[in-house]
């Protein structure tokens, strides 16, 4: 077992099955997997798939973050801090509609909105514990906001309070909490509408198509996509703004990535070619950034070598990962992601060193992201498996995601 990491994904499969009363054959069978993958995965030899983990659980009658182990509440303060402010954001999603009498007077829309930009920045860095500390309190003043102004001003205050759940969402659905997440989403829903903005709309099915994507359910979420990129296309008209061209764009490379969990390959060049087409659109051909999501050419290459990995195609991923140069505007978050869709398809490929070189990149650019990311944590456990010294920096990095303290700049 890789230093301080606790139970990997295949040990957990492994109780389940044995509870389930699978032989290792007996659940290859059932769950239409290979019994040489089920045997790898088990023996911390292989990187689990998202289609592995997702088919997996299904037939175990279990969610995946219980083969993950998700959410990851550590031993230390810094873990208890990333994860205390959840209770108090599940509270706010609650009551959120109950009425003005019963909330404090908001401040002026002027100061919320530049309180939403600061946090938000919070989100795009992956800084867990700071967001999460702010996003409870601003979440409960929005909502105050929304019950008490009305015409143009309630419309406002809906935007940024779909900015504000949309930021919640996604703390959520990083630390492994689905349950919540999803709750979030259909409150993110509630406010766009109340924002009457096609865009906020628009990044509301966005985000709710992370629910089908992890629940495997790829086709109504295609489908959500699908309508979603429909209706703005028509909402925008030939000539979208930048803005719209950011949503738009974004909303195809969603459309990629589940089309890519599906292995359905010509669905997924094909949305893949249209994102290309987009971004060609993009003023000056930088990714640009609107509505807290991230479009143009990088971003675009960025899920192209995602969606190879997924394809089972990790040559390919792993030579674009060598050549693609990512600039230091990209948000955190994307960086951070992306070098951990490096180490999966580093790994894949058999390059173990690339595979740990990309892991201590993502450490770098985003620490708490790296370190509550599932998929890292499994890349550690197979590098640990596989060294039959184990390199120092493995060991490193193993015991740094284990045990060690993680403060915003660790």
């Amino acid at each position: 077992m890789a230093e301080g990491l606790g139970e990997s994904a295949g040990q957990r499969l492994a109780s389940y099955r044995k509870l389930a009363g699978y032989t290792q054959r007996e659940f290859a069978d059932h769950a239409h997997l290979s019994l040489g993958a089920v045997r790898k995965v088990e023996r911390g030899e292989r990187l689990p798939t998202h289609g592995f983990l997702y088919t997996a659980a299904r037939t175990l009658a279990v969610s995946v973050e219980e083969l993950t182990g998700q959410p990851y509440r550590g031993q230390r303060r810094a873990d208890e801090q990333v994860h205390a402010p959840i209770a108090e954001i599940r509270t706010v999603a609650r009551a959120f509609d109950l009425p003005s009498q019963w909330r404090t007077e908001p401040r002026s829309l002027s100061q919320l909105a530049a309180e939403v930009a600061a946090v938000d920045r919070y989100r795009a860095e992956a800084r867990y514990s700071a967001l999460g500390l702010a996003l409870p309190a601003l979440l409960e003043e929005l909502t105050g906001a929304v019950h008490v102004l009305k015409g143009k001003e309630q419309q406002k205050a809906g935007g940024l309070l779909a900015s504000a759940y949309y930021m919640a969402y996604t703390l959520a659905y990083r630390l492994g909490y689905a349950d919540l997440a999803s709750l979030l989403v259909e409150r993110q829903r509630w406010a766009a509408k109340l924002s009457e903005d096609p865009l906020a709309v628009a990044l509301a099915s966005w985000s709710r198509a992370g629910g089908f994507q992890t629940a495997r359910d790829y086709t109504a979420g295609l489908r959500l996509l699908g309508d979603a990129r429909v209706e703005l296309a028509d909402e925008v008209g030939a000539s979208p703004s930048d803005a719209a061209l950011t949503v738009l764009g974004s909303l195809r490379l969603r459309e990629a990535t589940l089309a890519s969990r599906a292995h359905d390959s010509a669905a997924t060049v094909q949305h893949l070619d249209e994102a290309k087409r987009l971004a060609t659109n993009v003023a000056g051909g930088k990714d640009r950034i609107h509505y807290h999501l991230t479009f143009g050419p990088v971003n675009t290459a960025v899920h192209e070598i995602a969606a190879d990995v997924e394809l089972r195609n990790p040559e390919a991923a792993a030579a674009k990962a060598r050549l693609l140069r990512l600039p230091a505007s990209m948000p955190r978050t994307r960086r951070g992601h992306h070098h951990l869709d490096a180490a999966r398809a580093f790994l894949a490929a058999g390059d173990r060193g690339q595979a740990l070189a990309a892991i201590q990149q993502a450490r770098q650019v985003a620490p708490q992201q790296t370190r509550y990311h599932p998929m890292a944590r499994e890349v550690v456990r197979v590098l640990a498996g596989q060294y039959r010294r184990v390199d120092q920096d493995v060991r490193a990095l193993s015991a740094w995601m284990g045990s060690a303290a993680l403060g915003d700049d660790t």
